[in-house]
């Protein structure tokens, strides 16, 4: 058993995005484990998507609706996009900045949807897709390196500072369209957490020194929780 968990530390660590590789590998799971429980009539996305009409029956969904994606094509070209901009982001921020940003940015989209959707009681929606929480993750990666140029699509050269707003348009254009300017701006609120990991941010020397300055000391945790496996042990 310990040799498996060592392969698998090796597996999330060999790029040095261990967050990055591990959310795209649970998010494929997910997507093959959905179509097998299918067969079954059990539909696991119903425990995972963001229903905002009841999210506090599922407290969870406001963290785990970008698993939910029921496109194969979406998906792939979702999680290569996630794998080369993601990846970058936590190879600069480390993986501890990195994942509470996701958190944070997840989170934050999705209570953007229920408070939009309290205000439109008839307006309710299912909120799924590994696309809305890409749209800050590119707006961060682009305040780090504006002038890094990709293939858009894998056509055309495109510098990343364009890139953000492209893709922040789109997702925005989106929810427009269908539903009003209110869920627009909620799709692409991710955007505001990013300003408190760059610029003069709370979090913009990273996560790690935000909490020393603030006295958190988290080897002091690491000893208190060696300490009690140990006393389990005994």
């Amino acid at each position: 058993m310990k040799r498996y968990t060592n392969q698998i530390r090796h597996f999330l660590n060999r790029e040095f995005i261990p967050v990055t590789k591990g959310l795209i590998v649970l998010t494929g799971g997910v997507f093959l484990l959905f179509h097998l429980l299918l067969l079954i009539k059990i539909n696991l996305y119903n425990l995972l998507q963001l229903s905002t009409a009841r999210f506090y029956l599922r407290p969870w969904t406001l963290l785990t609706y970008p698993l939910v994606n029921y496109n194969l094509l979406t998906l792939v070209f979702a999680m290569l996009w996630f794998w080369y901009i993601g990846g970058s982001l936590e190879r600069s921020w480390g993986k501890q900045t990195y994942g509470f940003f996701l958190f944070l940015s997840t989170l934050a989209t999705g209570l953007a949807f229920v408070l939009v959707s309290l205000l439109f009681r008839n307006k309710a929606m299912v909120i799924a897709g590994l696309w809305i929480p890409l749209t800050g993750i590119t707006w961060a990666w682009a305040k780090l390196y504006p002038d890094r140029e990709m293939l858009f699509w894998g056509l055309f050269p495109i510098k990343a500072e364009w890139l953000a707003w492209v893709q922040a348009g789109l997702t925005f254009y989106q929810y427009l369209v269908g539903y009003n300017i209110l869920y627009a701006l909620a799709s692409i609120s991710s955007i505001g957490v990013v300003y408190l990991f760059t610029g003069q941010g709370p979090f913009s020397r990273g996560f790690r020194y935000w909490a020393w300055e603030r006295g958190f000391s988290f080897k002091g945790w690491r000893d208190k929780m060696k300490k009690r496996r140990l006393k389990v042990v005994k």
